[in-house]
Parts: structure tokens; sequence; C-alpha cells
């Protein structure tokens, strides 16, 4: 099958073309020819205007439903959902019931979708059940393909256990990942500890919850490292995941120019919203970390920018409708994103500025995977989006996941995920 593409802008910021309209060329799912003008004979002519292409979407977080979660998300709408908003390889948190914790069961989910287009990297819990109290036998889970480790979609409160975990760890190449929370701090919270809590009647999550659990996880980083003795893996690493704080990036960032192996990611609706979008009390609203002031997400744009933030992530956390619509401090937590993690982001880092958003999106996210994607050229795999601009306001009709809680319901994007290809399985 042939597909050729009319005056498409390259948004792949590795290739020769990036920033260039150009025609592309694929037959049976690879690139044969890469021109400022085409002419050939095609089975499907994709041309309109301000079409852009992308490489595929890699998203860092993605609350694992299964097993015990059907009703919220089952293979098949985590398939439909991701492969709508152009995610073709995603990150799988710990966080079934039961947890995901033998190795058979990590080959399992990694291979569960292989032949679909998706990729599915299965993290692995750090203890037994994420109960903090027995570590999980995390040599065979790493043998058996697991490179990712976290205490379920949070972070580890024990801190001799957490460093027992970073030592026994180090060694390897893998990525240890801390969603920073001092749960004794942000207990019953509700949202963002300011203006709005107090106008609100709400109790509070502090920033204090989040930083305080940053410095203890770099101190305890930095003793590992220390005490090494040069046996360190060059591929370890600690990473913060949905940092929403301005303190947070001052603390990686500092971190990271000490030389310690740290990486952080944020979640998109942390980039586009504030505590004020709580203020009709809207549950879709309420996710964890709370959203937080505008000076905190302009120093997490300002993260993006300067290299302290590689990647965005959905946080995709499907909720049921019941655990929704709900008073507020009985609802839960948590908004679906992978849908709209591309085109939430794109258009919200055109206004800022941001250049080379498929860095955040893609390519820094699939270095933390240790993959990479296709180039754009001759002879490699077809394998990216097409994003039309084109305003439009996003509604629950529009929504393939099992769950409806979006945040962003009601929002107005200026772009749309038009195509999305994968030449291997063409």
């Amino acid at each position: 099958m042939r597909i050729l593409f009319k005056q498409i802008l390259i948004q792949d910021s590795r290739s020769t073309h990036y920033g260039k309209k150009m025609d592309l060329l694929a037959e049976n799912g690879r690139w044969i020819s890469i021109e400022p003008s085409i002419k050939a004979d095609a089975d499907e002519i994709i041309t309109g205007d301000e079409l852009l292409w992308f490489p595929s979407v890699v998203d860092l977080r993605v609350h694992h439903t299964l097993p015990g979660g059907e009703n919220k998300e089952d293979w098949d709408s985590l398939r439909a959902a991701a492969w709508k908003g152009g995610v073709l390889d995603l990150l799988l948190l710990p966080t079934g019931d039961p947890v995901p914790q033998q190795p058979e069961a990590i080959q399992y989910i990694a291979q569960k979708m292989a032949g679909t287009g998706l990729a599915c990297y299965p993290a692995a819990p750090l203890t037994l059940g994420n109960q903090a109290e027995n570590f999980s036998d995390l040599m065979d889970l790493h043998q058996a393909g697991a490179s990712w480790f976290s205490h379920g979609a949070g972070s580890l409160q024990d801190t001799d256990l957490m460093l027992k975990c970073l030592q026994y760890l180090q060694p390897l190449p893998v990525k240890v990942i801390s969603r920073p929370d001092v749960s004794g701090l942000s207990l019953f919270g509700q949202i963002h500890e300011g203006l709005q809590s107090t106008l609100l009647g709400l109790k509070g999550i502090p920033e204090l919850a989040e930083t305080m659990q940053v410095k203890r996880d770099l101190d305890l980083l930095a003793y590992v490292m220390q005490h090494s003795f040069g046996l360190a893996n060059a591929n370890f690493s600690l990473h913060f995941s949905c940092i929403s704080s301005a303190e947070s990036v001052k603390l990686i960032s500092v971190a990271q120019k000490a030389g310690l192996p740290v990486t952080a990611d944020v979640a998109v609706h942390s980039l586009l919203f504030t505590e004020e979008a709580l203020a009709d009390f809207d549950t879709l609203k309420k996710v964890h970390p709370p959203l937080r002031t505008e000076k905190d997400r302009l120093a997490l744009w300002k993260g993006l920018k300067e290299g302290t933030i590689s990647s965005v992530v959905s946080d995709h956390h499907p909720q049921e409708v019941e655990y929704k619509e709900l008073e507020f401090d009985q609802a839960a937590f948590g908004t679906i994103g992978l849908e709209t993690l591309a085109i939430a982001f794109i258009s919200e880092a055109k206004k800022q500025g941001l250049d080379k958003v498929d860095q955040y999106l893609s390519h820094n996210s699939a270095a933390f995977l240790g993959i990479q994607q296709p180039e754009l050229k001759a002879g490699e795999w077809m394998k990216g989006m097409v994003v039309k601009k084109e305003t439009h306001v996003y509604d629950s009709n529009s929504i393939v996941s099992k769950s409806k809680n979006s945040i962003f319901l009601g929002h107005s994007f200026s772009y749309k995920v038009a195509g999305v290809y994968h030449g291997s399985i063409q």
C-alpha cells in the first residue's frame, strides 16, 4: 500500500527536513521518498491546509488498571485511547489489583500488545503489593524485562526502604520513579494549599509535601552515589514524576548541575491549569499533585525550556463516573489523558514559544525507556502522527476510553490528531 502526504510541515526535530513543508511517500509501511514535491501514484493521498508531521508520542505515566479494574479501562480501550492520541509507546505503573509483581506478569504485560502498534513497558513495584513492607524480587523482575521501578503511583514513605532500594538498584541500568509526596502532610488534602483552598473551605495540600520528598530523595541519591565505589551503572537514575511546584524545579536543577543522575517529568494539565480552575468545585480538575499557582505553572514551563524537565506525561488515571460525581471532598483524584496529551501540549507550547515540541512528547521519553523512534528518512519505518491545526472543543462524545473523567472536558484546543501511522503493522 502506498500513502502520499502532500505539503506537510515536518515537526520531527531530528530530521534534516525539520520546519520545512515536504511531500512524503511511504510504501508497505516504509518511507521511500521525502522531497519538496512528489508526483506519484498512491492508494491514499493525505492533503489539506496546515498539516504537521510529528513522531508518535511516548507517555511515561499511565496508571495501570489491570488486572482488577477492567470496569475503568481494559486492554482494548487502553489501546483505542492511546492510538487516538498518537501514543504508541507507554509506561504502565504497577497499579493493578493484584499488583503485577511476578516476572511472568512483567513479561505478559510487555508482550500483551505485540502486533497492535502499541508497545507497553511495565514498571515493577519496589515492594510486594506496594505495601512498603517487603522488597519485591527486584533482580528477577529486572531480568524479566523491567527496567523501571516505582512504589505504585506514589513514593516510598519509609526512608530506610527507599535508601536500600536505591543502593540495591544502582549497579543496574534501571530507573527508580518517585511521585514525590509526604503523605502525612497531604493527608486529607483536596487542592493546593493557598488562596483557593481558603476561599473554598477545603483542606489544602501544601507545596511542602512535594518539596520535602524531593529533598529527601535527592539526599538519598547523593549518599548512594558517593558510596557506590564506582559500581553505579551509567544508565541508573532517579526520576521524579509529575512535579508541580517552582521549588521542585529549582531543587532538581541544582542536583542535575551537581552531576546527580536525576530526571523529571510534568503532567500536561499542570502546564495549563492553576488552582483558580477549581473555583467552581469541578471534581474533574481534582488531581494529585494538585493544580498549583500561576507562579508554579510558569516555573514548570521554564523548567522545560531549560532542560530540567525532560518529558511531558498524561498521568492517565481512569475513574468511574460514580467516583467523580460526588461532593468535592469525597470525589476521587485523577484524570484520563492519553487522548489529549499531544493536542493539549502542542496547543499550549505554541503559545509559550517552546521550540522542538517533539522532544518533550517523544524523543526524551523514548530515551528514558531505552528505545528510539524511527528516523524520518527513506528506508525507515513510518511511525508518527499527522496533526491538523483546527480549533475545536473537547467533549465527552469524543472519548474512547472506558472512563470519561477528563480534566479537559469543555476545553478548546487549537490542534487535533488527524491520523496515526505505524508502518510495521500495515
